[in-house]
């Protein structure tokens, strides 16, 4: 835990940020990079405003950081993920805190 989705993206692209992004964000957090995940979810955009046009969005699901921390992964994601894409990509990042007791572990909330 912390887990990262990636929609909007290549698998290849996920796979190429992977290491990085896991590194900074522990380095980040203090949190050992054994606990991320990153998951790859491929999505089909549909909605005509967008033109079918695919963007790297990203959910963050973590125990709340507060506003600084999170504001800082944002951050730190938007960089890597245009590191690789491109400086021209727009990159949408949805944090989604989760509570300790709705977080289960072994059947054993945290």
């Amino acid at each position: 835990m912390p887990h990262i989705r990636c929609r909007g993206m290549q698998r290849e692209l996920v796979a190429a940020i992977s290491e990085t992004l896991v590194e900074q964000l522990a380095e980040l957090t203090q949190a050992p990079a054994a606990h991320f995940t990153i998951e790859y979810i491929p999505a089909e955009f549909i909605a005509t405003r967008f033109g079918g046009q695919a963007y790297p969005f990203i959910e963050l699901f973590w125990f709340d950081r507060g506003q600084e921390m999170q504001d800082k992964a944002a951050q730190l994601i938007t960089s890597v993920v245009k590191a690789t894409a491109g400086n021209d990509v727009d990159v949408a990042i949805v944090v989604q805190p989760l509570a300790r007791t709705g977080y289960y572990d072994n059947g054993q909330h945290y």
